[in-house]
């Protein structure tokens, strides 16, 4: 009888084990490349709409452009294009390797919370919901200590020249001044809104993420 036991909380834990890890046949080169190209392509999608948006929020009451559109024509006719990615390599060259620490720290976590749980009578629907949450939290708050600063200097690029706005040469320029006038928190203005916004909607993201699967499955 106690080897039955045994046998049976064996299969548990290696049940729950799969749960959560990644799979070692997994090639994690092709899991962090796919993941950052899935990311890129979706940021080139979008970008012009973060863009314009910024510009109408910034904009003056004296400025001529009122309306999406109307910005939209004004970057077309006076830059083209390339208007529409104003800071856009910027955003790229930080949101990649934040992307990877955001994984990095989001199957790390989870496993480790997952490990914490286990020994809790739950169902595994709720096992799954609180240790993905904890990992969805955990990598948005690591994630956004590269995000903002990014942020930050892509939303200079953005408006630069527009509205009143300064020129600069570049990303490595605005953060240099920034430097030089704000210091690092400079960088990280609105730091800690971001991270309220962002790390409880990751949480409940992946939270939800992780049941839906396990309900599924069972």
């Amino acid at each position: 009888m106690c080897l039955e036991d045994e046998a049976i909380r064996s299969s548990g834990r290696h049940k729950n084990d799969n749960i959560l890890m990644i799979d070692p046949r997994l090639d994690k080169t092709k899991f962090y490349v796919v993941g950052a190209g899935i990311f890129t392509g979706v940021t080139v999608a979008l970008y012009p709409i973060s863009l314009v948006k910024t510009r109408l929020q910034v904009a003056s009451k004296d400025a001529v452009e009122r309306t999406a559109f109307s910005v939209i024509r004004g970057i077309l006719r006076t830059e083209g294009i390339p208007g529409l990615y104003r800071g856009f390599g910027t955003v790229i060259a930080g949101a990649i390797p934040a992307r990877i620490i955001f994984l990095t720290a989001l199957e790390t976590t989870k496993v480790a919370a997952f490990r914490m749980v286990e020994p809790y009578t739950l169902s595994e629907p709720t096992k799954a919901a609180i240790a993905n949450g904890i990992g969805g939290m955990i990598a948005s708050l690591f994630s956004q200590a590269v995000f903002v600063p990014i942020d930050v200097v892509s939303q200079r690029l953005m408006v630069q020249g527009y509205s009143g706005h300064a020129q600069y040469n570049g990303g490595l320029d605005v953060a240099r001044k920034i430097l030089k006038s704000d210091g690092i928190r400079g960088l990280y203005r609105g730091f800690g809104l971001s991270v309220v916004t962002y790390s409880p909607s990751s949480a409940v993201w992946w939270a939800s993420y992780g049941s839906s699967q396990r309900f599924i499955w069972e």
